[in-house]
């Protein structure tokens, strides 16, 4: 599979964001602005229409990773490799919106809790939200680049990102500098998308989503906001992906590799997401209801995608793993 710098289905699918109400963002990237101070990600409202949106695919996620649909990948491997501990250090890289450091505040586990995100807007939002909760003497949110931020090395009982390694170029470098933030009996726990750089996906993928898109009604491809069918999934050129997000699985491929040099891999699970990621992307709001319908549609899907990944015909692109430094079992 070679990729492109430009797609033939690019206009397609940049006509398709305009329509998104989505082409304004592309622009300021192509005129260079907001680049540089986390503009990209200073939203903190999401409209429901990806595949982790759809409950039954967070339940997917966690029976796939933890063998219980209601436990999720970070209270499992805390039970694991952090139980009977208490007054613990954690850093989180990515932090977002700040829905898992308060949750993790409200565990009782840690006394401090690092977050370090590089929009300003999120992290205003996230420290509005942990005051709120009454945690704000508990968790202390940055606004920084994770790869410049200086913390105390060596402190911290767990480092988590979530969602975040895909989006740094020096992905060796990042992974590095959490080895040196961890401290000797720590854990690294992390989520995230491993699979083609830039969305170049296989042509297995392609096959595969775009089967099932054919199979499905057409009121359940109709995408948020435009309400136009969906009928198809291409490879995005990279040129495309790049004006859309420079940042965007800029580094998928390497994290992998990265972790396994710089630490011991306690466990690796991964939960799918090669058919399913594409399949509802834009559509996952159509797969939202309880009905008959709803479920036998989605089983349909899960078990494509289970059977492809079970050949070897896909690879999971993402992955929850837990690593440690040597001899942390």
């Amino acid at each position: 599979m070679r990729s492109s710098l430009i797609g033939i289905h690019d206009l397609a699918i940049a006509i398709e964001r305009a329509r998104q109400g989505r082409l304004g963002e592309m622009l300021r990237r192509v005129l260079g602005r907001g680049l540089s101070d986390g503009g990209r990600w200073d939203h903190v409202a999401y409209p429901l229409k990806n595949w982790w949106d759809i409950p039954e695919v967070m339940e997917r996620w966690n029976r796939m990773t933890t063998g219980d649909p209601a436990t999720d990948y970070v209270r499992f491997f805390l039970g694991k490799y952090l139980a009977g501990r208490s007054g613990l250090r954690a850093l989180s890289l990515g932090s977002g919106t700040g829905n898992r450091e308060i949750e993790l505040a409200r565990s009782g586990v840690f006394a401090r809790i690092d977050a370090v995100d590089l929009s300003r807007a999120r992290v205003e939002y996230s420290r509005r939200r942990a005051g709120e909760a009454g945690l704000a003497d508990r968790i202390a949110y940055h606004a920084a680049n994770a790869l410049a931020i200086e913390l105390p090395r060596g402190s911290y009982d767990l480092v988590i990102a979530e969602q975040f390694l895909h989006h740094v170029d020096r992905v060796e470098d990042m992974i590095a500098r959490i080895g040196d933030f961890l401290a000797p009996a720590g854990v690294f726990l992390f989520n995230e998308y491993v699979g083609p750089d830039r969305w170049q996906w296989t042509a297995a993928q392609l096959e595969a989503v775009n089967d099932l898109l054919e199979e499905l009604p057409e009121r359940r491809c109709r995408r948020w906001k435009s309400g136009t069918v969906k009928r198809a999934v291409h490879r995005p050129g990279v040129l495309l992906m790049m004006l859309y997000d420079r940042t965007e699985a800029v580094s998928s491929s390497r994290i992998l590799p990265a972790a396994r040099r710089r630490f011991e891999i306690l466990e690796l699970r991964g939960y799918g997401g090669s058919v399913l990621q594409l399949l509802f992307a834009d559509i996952a709001q159509n797969f939202l209801s309880k009905d008959a319908e709803t479920k036998r549609l989605l089983d349909r899907c899960f078990e494509r995608e289970d059977a492809l990944l079970a050949s070897g015909a896909v690879a999971h692109d993402f992955v929850a793993g837990a690593c440690g430094k040597a001899g942390i079992r």
